[in-house]
């Protein structure tokens, strides 16, 4: 279970991915923080303004960098008898040395 901070942080990284068109990903950023709890301490401790975000049409993803970590959510989109769908595929990445 996440923690109130973490909770308003997944909101305004998902409010940041909708201004750039990504209005979707709530649940998949959730997901991804469920799976890596490292990550939510790097979010908790970060101050959201040092939080940086991109994206990239021609790979149609969209990230952010928390110091020494970026998670991007690469987007696969179509359609089908159903209607719309999308697939995210997270990465993380780690930079620096211990």
């Amino acid at each position: 279970m996440f923690t109130e901070k973490t909770l308003a942080r997944i909101g305004k990284i998902s409010d940041a991915f909708s201004r750039r068109g990504y209005d979707y990903l709530k649940e998949d950023i959730t997901e991804l923080l469920e799976e890596q709890p490292d990550l939510v301490e790097k979010i908790d401790k970060i101050k959201f303004n040092n939080i940086e975000f991109f994206n990239d049409d021609k790979l149609n993803s969209i990230g952010f960098t928390l110091e020494d970590t970026q998670v991007e959510f690469f987007i696969e989109m179509g359609e089908d008898e159903d209607g719309p769908w999308y697939e995210a595929t997270a990465e993380v990445l780690y930079f620096g040395g211990e």
